[in-house]
């Protein structure tokens, strides 16, 4: 009876120490993503939708963006990209452009 006894407190003892290290582990991507989110939003700078490249602006006039509207818009650090965020009834989708107006 004993041992029975001592063998579960063993077998919950193995499932315990597995359950924590799994629940490590699955918390250190989320902290690496918010980490990563973080430092693309320090590295983006938001601007006027009239502030994008005329390139930018002639893609977004195109017929693959009919119907889309500019809800906002960023401009990467570097210069060099611009994240736009559209919208098209409940959809909400962000793009991003290089200064030539191609997708990225």
């Amino acid at each position: 009876m004993k041992s029975t006894k001592t063998l579960w407190l063993a077998i919950l003892w193995v499932l315990s120490l597995g359950l924590a290290a799994t629940l490590a582990l699955s918390a250190e991507p989320m902290a690496r993503l918010k980490a990563v989110t973080v430092m693309q939003e320090k590295d983006k700078v938001k601007i006027k939708a009239e502030e994008l490249p005329a390139n930018v602006k002639t893609t977004l006039g195109t017929d693959a963006y009919k119907g889309w509207n500019v809800v906002s818009a960023y401009k990467v650090k570097n210069g060099e990209l611009f994240e736009v965020e559209l919208k098209k009834g409940d959809v909400t989708q962000a793009v991003k452009f290089d200064k030539e107006g191609k997708v990225k």
